[in-house]
């Protein structure tokens, strides 16, 4: 009910014209997009906030041309704007992680349509041509039908069988599994798991591999689209950024090691896993030679926008048109700055 109201708000939004006026108010900013996977099979129904169907994806980037939005490649965009030479509107598009899906799918649609668009990619799976260990557990527990499972001895934390129906206890042992294969299993260790986890769910593991459900593209397959005209850039090799600075700075070199010899120049843009970044993060992008970092934050970029703090809009199959309209016509960004003024005042600050 809340979402439909939502929806019937925004819808009546439009028609009195306030997206309009906030399209000429926030004229000047640049809209950055923000994409992940896209859909093999129904992973859009089991993480709709990281994967989105081909034809959802196809609909948000005709409705870019159709509405007049000019798409700049990200470092041209980031340019002009502290320039102050960017269009009216611009936007850049960026997805993140590199899926399989965005080589199968995505990636053509870019092509057909000559429009730019920056792909930041985590390289461990990469290099591993297997499925991400974390989300194919997530996975295989939300497709099992089953309500009761022998777990037993997969990991020590679990003991015998598991009732699937108390969701409560699903994810407990979901995350011990998780947390066991990322800290103690290598990755055969950690394919092995995740198969007799599938056995013992009623879920194919061996045909999530087939059909790359949950994979990245390969490096034959990034070096493809980046000679097509995608810009290939960093999002580290692990898929996380922390805040112990040795740590950190390895997963750069890491990344940069298994990407750049496939994309032959160097990755000079970033994006922080998670979209969780600090401030005290940035000396260390700015010593690997990063020029702009990008954070899962919403809003519209202006000049004094940091390059290393870059807002982007989040997309995902769960967001409605409507959603998406207000977000790129900014105003989303006009209705949550007044949500905080409204929060302040009852606050007490002035």
């Amino acid at each position: 009910m809340r979402a439909h109201l939502k929806r019937a708000f925004l819808i009546a939004s439009k028609y009195a014209g306030l997206f309009w006026l906030a399209g000429l108010l926030t004229r000047r900013g640049l809209r950055i997009l923000c994409f992940h996977g896209s859909s093999l099979d129904d992973e859009h129904l089991f993480r709709p906030k990281l994967f989105m169907r081909a034809a959802t994806l196809a609909r948000r980037l005709a409705f870019l041309k159709r509405a007049g939005f000019p798409v700049l490649p990200l470092g041209e965009a980031v340019e002009r704007l502290r320039a102050g030479t960017l269009p009216a509107r611009a936007v850049a598009v960026t997805i993140d992680d590199g899926f399989y899906g965005t080589y199968r799918d995505a990636a053509p649609l870019f092509r057909r349509l000559a429009m730019p668009a920056t792909l930041y990619i985590t390289s461990y799976y990469v290099v591993r041509r297997n499925p991400v260990y974390g989300l194919v557990v997530q996975y295989m527990f939300w497709k099992t039908q089953r309500e009761e499972a022998d777990l037993g001895g997969l990991v020590p934390e679990i003991r015998g069988t598991v009732s699937l129906r108390d969701a409560a206890v699903r994810t407990r042992v979901m995350d011990q599994i998780v947390d066991y294969g990322e800290a103690r299993c290598d990755e055969a260790a950690r394919c092995a798991l995740a198969r007799t986890l599938g056995e013992r769910l009623g879920v194919d593991y061996d045909e999530i591999v087939k059909r790359r459900m949950l994979g990245l593209m390969s490096v034959e397959e990034l070096r493809g689209v980046a000679a097509a005209g995608l810009d290939v850039q960093s999002h580290t090799h692990r898929h996380r950024f922390p805040m112990e600075e040795a740590v950190a700075r390895q997963e750069l070199v890491d990344n940069r090691a298994a990407l750049e010899p496939a994309i032959e120049k160097r990755l000079e843009h970033f994006c922080y896993p998670s979209g969780e970044w600090s401030a005290r993060q940035w000396p260390w992008l700015e010593a690997a030679g990063m020029k702009t970092a990008t954070t899962c934050d919403e809003g519209i970029n202006y000049a004094a926008t940091p390059p290393l703090a870059l807002r982007r809009f989040v997309d995902g199959e769960d967001i409605s048109p409507i959603e998406f309209e207000a977000k790129l016509s900014g105003y989303a960004d006009m209705l949550r700055a007044g949500r905080q003024g409204i929060r302040r005042l009852l606050g007490g600050e002035f």
